[in-house]
């Protein structure tokens, strides 16, 4: 009686056959892997630019409430209540509390100033509205990552300068400001209204 052997291995093509399936599988999972982890780092950017945006934001719309009619000195040189110049933005604000009377001015100056070369956004705050020539602000960043920046002044055409020749008094503010950013490479637009000082019109009439 013959016995009849079964071959209970793998031919030669078989086994190309598995390898290869085996390797478009891995090709295919990790290029998958590569477009989850890509996905991942590109919200996790998204998160992180949202996050200070608002913040920066939130600031702004802080500092723009809290805009005063009020004019500072810097040395001898007096400052209107809000200035625009070569896109530096600089204003007198309240805000500012002394719970424990230890005479602190409850009035800060505040300014605006870009950095292009690092791409930041700094802003720039004085105690007090009564400052030496040697006075130092407090600096801290307000947006990183800023490839453009732009602010200019609503009143309530688009103005990159105050005052200027129809400003009617140093104390005078404009009806809003714009501000302009690109962060990588998406531009965002925050527009914000001030205290309507209409009234130092009749003042300055007087």
């Amino acid at each position: 009686m013959r016995i009849k052997k079964t071959n209970l291995g793998f031919t030669l093509v078989e086994l190309l056959v598995a390898i290869a399936i085996f390797a478009v599988l891995s090709a295919l999972g990790w290029k998958i892997f590569d477009y989850l982890v890509k996905v991942k780092d590109r919200n996790a950017m998204h998160e992180e630019n949202l996050g200070q945006l608002q913040e920066a934001y939130q600031q702004v719309q802080r500092d723009t409430l809290q805009i005063i009619p009020v004019t500072a000195s810097f040395g001898q040189q007096i400052l209107p209540a809000i200035s625009l110049e070569n896109q530096k933005i600089s204003f007198s604000k309240t805000g500012m509390t002394d719970p424990l009377k230890q005479g602190i001015s409850t009035y800060e100056r505040v300014e605006y100033a870009y950095n292009a070369q690092d791409k930041k956004l700094y802003r720039l705050k004085y105690a007090n509205l009564n400052l030496p020539n040697s006075a130092q602000p407090l600096s801290s960043v307000l947006l990183n990552d800023v490839d453009q920046y732009q602010v200019t002044l609503l009143n309530p055409n688009e103005l990159e300068r105050w005052p200027d020749e129809n400003t009617f008094n140093e104390r005078q503010l404009p009806r809003g400001i714009k501000i302009k950013v690109m962060i990588r490479d998406v531009e965002y637009e925050w527009v914000f209204s001030l205290l309507n000082t209409d009234f130092l019109r009749a003042e300055s009439k007087q």
